[in-house]
């Protein structure tokens, strides 16, 4: 008889329970259909998206992702949540935007923007409590985090595990994989053989034509657009996930007691209190202050500290956040955070107010540039953000602090959007410069906005030399900045009069192409009075200076 002993050591292992299968997050049907719609819309966007993300054919691919979506729902007797449909709608939307204005950063937070919908699309649809709606911020977050991790899975759990019912992928393998060898091996013979037979006779070359194959530009294609039909792919499965929502992950290992807490915020307290009282000299002293005790003329002290200030707003908004969520369970911390936070805020303010008179007397003297208008802006959102989680986290309602905080930034970007920033800051160092020696108008730094502004620019080129105190040579570089920007012979001009050049169609580029077209023979006699070679004020800066 076998003893124990004189069996193998594997068998005396308990055997593993067996592991059972992850329950396919989509049903086949609705799987399948997402898988060619994925594929299409892939195509779609490699024809439309392949020169650049910008001009009309961004919206008009949002559109069809959106109505993708929308269609899928209605065709599985699926209801497409009010919320959600408001975010593809705000996708649309900030999609147009980005074929508004030509400005770049506009165009960068446009399509940030346009992210932001959609991921909050896919939560609405999958759990709309999760979204706007979220009791708590780190909902929100996880169901984020959740919805990245889904389309970055993409289109690999739909194709080879959702889509195909079991033993169907193994069938089909049988069936068309002989079809697909053959296929293959004949494809290469003939290609290898024929190549060498045409080159051997001419005859036979003029009978039997290859077909020209460009490798580079096929794979091109194909890269495109399975990159966005894997993007594609990835949204839907998030957003039409049928599994129940997991539990968003505890708080961390640790919680704030009353010192901790006190000692965090009591000590930014008096930093800040510490601060405003060192604003209080320049505040009221003047410029004869800041020379007495930094050294520093007006102009030099405010083209300090600017951007720091806005580092610490953006950074008190987390840090209040965070040590809320940290509170242990107690009335008590919770009155004593809020006890410590509004003073907080209120300081905040007030290095707000000190902040923009800083960036006031900046621009008096320097004038404003992007660099300077944007993060006032943000600062600008970021009290309202402190206002807002003053009046709901503080008050126990901090499920409606995501929703405003979210809304307010993206209402704050339309805004912008509709101003127009680069026209503001034509208009602002226009007005500036006609202060006459003091503050002399930056011809070249306003050739340079974007096509919005370009109007603008060209009037003030092209106005009396002796209107504004602008040099020959700064006149000289603007007319050949316009030029060589918007110019008929420039790159934009050219590749709108390409094929398919509706595609990239901007209404800001617009505007200046027409703008310097009409103008283009004043803007090249003022290149040429000013650009005349061998004089004291050339700078061939441009490739077009040198025509």
């Amino acid at each position: 008889m076998t003893t124990p002993a004189a069996l193998p050591a594997a068998t005396l292992r308990p055997a593993r329970a067996a592991q059972p299968p992850a329950a396919p997050v989509l049903s086949r049907t609705v799987a399948r259909r997402v898988l060619r719609e994925a594929t299409v819309l892939g195509i779609s966007a490699d024809a439309l998206l392949r020169d650049a993300i910008t001009g009309l054919a961004l919206p008009l691919w949002i559109a069809l992702v959106a109505l993708a979506l929308a269609a899928t729902c209605w065709s599985e007797g699926r209801r497409l949540h009010r919320q959600a449909a408001g975010w593809l709608a705000a996708a649309v939307l900030f999609a147009a935007t980005v074929a508004w204005r030509s400005a770049e950063l506009l165009s960068l937070a446009g399509i940030l923007a346009i992210l932001g919908c959609l991921v909050m699309a896919a939560i609405a649809m999958h759990d709309p409590d999760a979204a706007l709606l979220a009791a708590r911020l780190r909902d929100t977050l996880w169901a984020a985090y959740r919805t990245v991790r889904r389309v970055a899975a993409g289109l690999l759990p739909i194709a080879f595990v959702e889509a195909i019912a079991p033993g169907e992928g193994a069938a089909l393998g049988r069936r068309t994989g002989p079809a697909i060898r053959a296929t293959v091996l004949a494809a290469v013979v003939v290609a290898v053989f024929g190549a060498l037979l045409r080159g051997a006779d001419p005859i036979f070359a003029s009978l039997v034509a290859l077909p020209d194959i460009d490798i580079g530009t096929i794979a091109s294609h194909v890269i495109v657009a399975g990159f966005f039909a894997w993007l594609v792919g990835g949204w839907a499965r998030a957003a039409l996930d049928e599994t129940p929502s997991p539990a968003t992950p505890t708080a961390a290992a640790f919680a704030l007691g009353a010192t901790e807490l006190t000692a965090v915020l009591g000590a930014l307290n008096a930093l800040f209190v510490l601060f405003l009282v060192a604003q209080l000299g320049w505040f009221f002293g003047g410029e004869h202050f800041l020379r007495e005790h930094t050294g520093l003329t007006a102009a030099e002290y405010a083209r300090q500290g600017f951007f720091q200030m806005v580092w610490v707003v953006m950074l008190v908004v987390p840090l209040l956040l965070a040590t809320r969520a940290l509170l242990r369970d107690d009335a008590a911390l919770q009155r004593r955070h809020t006890a410590l936070s509004l003073p907080l805020i209120g300081l905040l303010a007030v290095m707000v107010l000190s902040a923009f008179s800083r960036m006031r007397l900046y621009v008096q003297y320097f004038g404003l540039t992007t660099d300077r208008f944007y993060p006032m802006v943000f600062m600008a959102w970021l009290v309202v953000v402190l206002l807002w989680f003053a009046l709901t986290v503080l008050r126990g309602r901090g499920h409606r602090f995501v929703a405003g905080a979210v809304l307010s930034a993206l209402a704050t970007l339309f805004v912008v959007e509709l101003v127009a920033p680069d026209t503001i800051i034509a208009r602002v160092n226009i007005a500036r410069g006609s202060g006459g020696v003091a503050h002399p108008l930056d011809l070249t730094h306003l050739a340079r906005l974007s096509g919005e502004a370009t109007p603008l620019a060209i009037q003030a080129v092209l106005r009396s030399p002796h209107a504004a105190a602008v040099q020959p040579a700064d006149r000289c570089n603007a007319a050949s900045t316009l030029i060589t920007r918007w110019g008929p012979e420039s790159s934009t001009a050219s590749s709108y009069r390409e094929p398919g050049a509706w595609r990239r169609w901007n209404a800001g580029e617009a505007s200046a192409l027409r703008a310097v077209a009409d103008n283009a023979p004043a803007l090249r006699a003022v290149r040429h009075a000013t650009c005349a070679r061998g004089a004291d004020n050339w700078k061939p800066t441009y490739p077009g200076d040198l025509d």
